[in-house]
This record gives C-alpha cells, structure tokens and sequence, in this order.
C-alpha cells in the first residue's frame, strides 16, 4: 500500500510503544529502508537479537507511528553501547562470516562499511562517552520506503516529545549521529531541532534540548 499526506490526515496517525510483539514488522521496515546500514547488511537474525535486547532494557524507548493497524515508521532511543558489544560476542562469527563472504564476492560496498564502522568505532569512544553524560540517544528512525519524504518522520518525532515527556524528562538532550556524506539526513534533523556539536570521522553529532 502506498500512502499519501495528502489523502492522510496526519491528525489520525498515532503512536504506540513498541514491544517484542512488533519485531517482524520493524526488522522488515529497517532492512528495506535502510539497505547500506551495517545491521541490515550482515542480516535479519542480527537486527531480531539487537531488538530483543533493545526491549529487555525498560531505559530504552521504541515508538511506532501507525495508519490504522499498519506501522509506517518507528523510531528507537536509548542506549545500545552494551547491547553492540554482547552482540559482538555473540554473533561473531556470522560477522566475520559475512565479512568473508564480502570478501570472496568483491562487495567493494560491504567491505567499506566494514572497515569504516570498525575505525569509527575505534577513533569516537571518548567523545561518545562525553556526549551520552545525562543524555538519551536517537538510535536510528526509519520510514517505509513508499512513505519517505512526505513528514512521517518529522510527525513521528512531533508526537515523540509531546506525548512521552515522562520518559524524555530523565534527560538533558537527545543526540544523534549521522553521516556527513547524507546531508538530507542532517538536514532533517536540524529542521527538528536538532543543533550541530561535533564530527568524528564522517559522522555528524547533533543534539536537541528537552525543553
């Protein structure tokens, strides 16, 4: 089904807390829509097990934005630092596995997002540390692929803050990182309030005051 603001009222969709229940539908919304992400790449039984982590831990905030019973995009907050090194542990040789296989096939795509993720990793821990002291992170936001461009995002987010104070109190701002390279994407965070702190190693930090 393809959808459209203009025959959608954006007053009639409406947000729900995400739990277990939902990690079919999300896994398929982020792996669609996020092809190049590092998760998607290696698959969906990693993105299944960092989503049951995600909601074993009650610090950690998933909002769903629905048309009636279909979700159109989610959005994740909290902090996942824990979560990627049990993952690590755990999966370690389907990493390595599918790294292989990057290797063996010449995916000149995957290989790069390999290595950049592992120097990333490696140069940002201090100024990550920094950064989390009082504050709660945007994970990632995802948006069906027929339904990008057209506010859902900016909506889901709108209604985040406004109807989840309670959980949004407990800190001083929510940050984000992006990559410098996908500047639509740090646009799209500015124009919802979100201001520029920092860069490490091609990815952008930006973070926004809970008023």
């Amino acid at each position: 089904i393809i959808y459209n603001l203009f025959s959608m009222d954006k007053n009639t969709l409406k947000t729900i807390k995400l739990t277990k229940k939902h990690t079919k539908n999300i896994e398929s919304i982020w792996i669609s829509s996020l092809p190049e992400n590092l998760k998607s790449m290696i698959g969906d039984i990693l993105i299944e097990r960092y989503l049951y982590k995600f909601f074993q831990n009650d610090k950690n905030l998933g909002i769903g934005i629905f048309d009636g019973n279909n979700l159109l995009g989610f959005v994740l907050f909290g902090d996942d630092s824990k979560i990627t090194s049990l993952l690590i542990k755990e999966k370690f040789f389907l990493i390595i596995k599918t790294f292989i296989y990057s290797l063996i096939f010449l995916n000149i795509k995957k290989i790069k997002n390999f290595v950049d993720c592992l120097i990333y990793i490696l140069l940002s821990k201090k100024k990550a540390n920094i950064i989390k002291r009082n504050n709660t992170e945007l994970l990632i936001i995802c948006v069906t692929q027929y339904n990008q461009k057209k506010g859902i995002g900016s909506c889901l987010l709108e209604k985040c803050f406004q109807n989840y104070k309670s959980y949004f109190e407990n800190y001083s701002n929510v940050y984000v990182k992006t990559l410098k390279k996908n500047p639509e994407n740090i646009s799209f965070y500015k124009k919802n309030n979100f201001n520029y702190v920092f860069e490490v190693f091609g990815r952008v930090y930006l973070e926004r005051k809970i008023n």
